[in-house]
């Protein structure tokens, strides 16, 4: 058996927490100028794949093995309990931006993960992480756009 790599949570953790961080500086330092972002689903899709595509520069071409049913419960636990704790949801909405989070980034790191494998054949492929999580990104704007 494989060993189960954690790599992209902790990778999807740390940019969650950078755009908490950021958010609670913003917050504190220009409170009457700084618009904070929404928590919704374009946001929780930018950060998604700002992950996806760090990971994939990390990763190279060499890819561990993920076990998907705990990439999705910790992608559920980061995007619950980082918001929350950096002061941007209350504690009923960020349950909810959670289980949306956790299931958007498994259904995108998936999508990630067959595309950068089958552009992974060739040997220049130095701007193929970020294509792909642009086209991933306009993908995602586009279904926001049939849905509202």
């Amino acid at each position: 058996m494989k060993s189960v790599s954690y790599k992209l949570n902790t990778v999807l953790a740390a940019v969650v927490g950078l755009a908490c961080l950021v958010c609670v500086l913003m917050r504190a330092f220009a409170p009457v100028t700084a618009q904070l972002p929404v928590v919704d689903i374009p946001n929780l899709a930018a950060l998604s794949i700002a992950a996806l595509v760090v990971d994939g520069y990390i990763d190279g071409k060499k890819r561990g093995a993920l076990c998907w049913l705990y990439t999705a419960v910790l992608a559920v636990l980061t995007f619950w309990l980082l918001p929350w704790a950096a002061g941007l949801t209350s504690a009923g909405e960020a349950l909810r931006v959670g289980v949306i989070g956790g299931a958007l980034f498994t259904l995108l790191a998936l999508a990630y993960v067959s595309i950068r494998e089958k552009l992974n054949s060739g040997s220049g492929n130095i701007l193929s992480p970020v294509c792909v999580g642009f086209v991933l990104y306009l993908a995602c704007q586009g279904f926001m756009s049939v849905l509202l």
